[in-house]
Order: structure tokens, then sequence, then C-alpha cells
């Protein structure tokens, strides 16, 4: 993995709102493998719920964090390695 791919995917798992407008686009994002998807939706996740819990979310927010959970689940149950969720 290049320099410049890892930066990307570490930058994607601190700030993921930055470079996905929505959980489903890191899907489609065919940079990534499934386990760089699985840590970044984590990532989007936790922060998704310290947002609920410090009661600074925005509107959305907790649909939001249920796409995100969706997509989590279906990343951990269909991960092989580098396979796509179907």
């Amino acid at each position: 993995m290049s320099i410049k791919r890892t930066r990307f995917v570490e930058d994607a798992k601190l700030d993921p709102g930055r470079y996905y407008r929505h959980p489903s686009d890191i899907i489609r994002d065919r940079r990534l493998t499934n386990k760089e998807r699985l840590d970044i939706v984590i990532a989007w996740e936790r922060d998704t719920l310290a947002s609920i819990a410090s009661e600074d979310a925005a509107i959305g927010t907790e649909d939001k964090l249920g796409q995100l959970e969706r997509l989590r689940t279906e990343l951990e149950q269909n991960f092989d390695g580098d396979r796509a969720p179907k």
C-alpha cells in the first residue's frame, strides 16, 4: 500500500465525514479493502455515538447512526478479506 493511500485511510478514520457524505459512500469507494471500510465505519460510528452522548448532535445524527450500524453489521457478516459486500 502506498504511503499516500495509507495516509488517506488514516485521515478517513479520524474524520470520515470529511471524505464521505453518506455512510454508504464508503462501500462504493473502490480504493478501500473491506477491512479498511470496516475500520472507517467503526470510527464514524464511535464519533457519532460520542456526539449523541455529548448532546452536540446535529439533526439526522441518530438516522446516520442507524445507517452506520447496518453497514457495520453487513461488513462484519460479509467480511472475507477484500471482497466487497453484496
